[in-house]
C-alpha cells in the first residue's frame, strides 16, 4: 500500500458491520489464502463483483484486481499513525479518487509524478 501505508506503519483497524460496512475506496485488510498458508493483507476497495469487493494495492505494480469474499474481510483501515504523525491522506473522502484511478491503472502514473509522502 505504498506510499499511504509504509513498512513500520501503525495501523489502527475498525471491524466491518452492518452499521459501517466497506466500501469503495476504503483500505480493507482481509485473510489472503495461499499454498503457504493465510497472510494478513491490505488492500483498497476498487469496486463490487457479484457478491465480492474487488480489490487493489495503491502502488499496483503488478497486480491486478482481486475478488475477495465479505467474510474475508476482518477490518478497514481507519487510521495510520507513522512515528508520532498521523497519516490521514487516503483515507478521507480522496479515496474515492484514489480507487477510480487505481482500478483503470492510472494511480501508478500519478502516484510516480506526485511528491513523496
Amino acid at each position: 500500500m505504498i506510499p499511504f501505508i509504509r513498512h513500520g506503519d501503525d495501523i489502527i483497524l475498525a471491524p466491518v458491520s452492518v452499521e459501517r460496512g466497506i466500501g469503495l475506496g476504503d483500505v480493507a485488510a482481509y485473510i489472503h489464502r495461499t499454498p503457504d498458508g493465510p497472510r494478513l493483507v491490505m488492500h483498497r476497495v476498487v469496486g463490487r463483483r457479484d457478491s465480492s469487493f474487488l480489490i487493489r494495492a495503491d502502488y499496483g505494480l503488478g497486480y491486478d484486481v482481486l475478488p475477495v469474499r465479505p467474510g474475508d474481510i476482518i477490518g478497514r483501515v481507519v487510521r495510520i499513525e507513522r512515528g508520532e504523525k498521523r497519516i490521514e491522506f487516503g483515507l478521507g473522502p480522496e479515496r474515492y479518487v484514489i480507487a477510480v484511478l487505481s482500478r483503470a491503472g492510472l494511480l501508478l502514473p500519478v502516484l510516480r509524478h506526485a511528491s513523496p509522502f
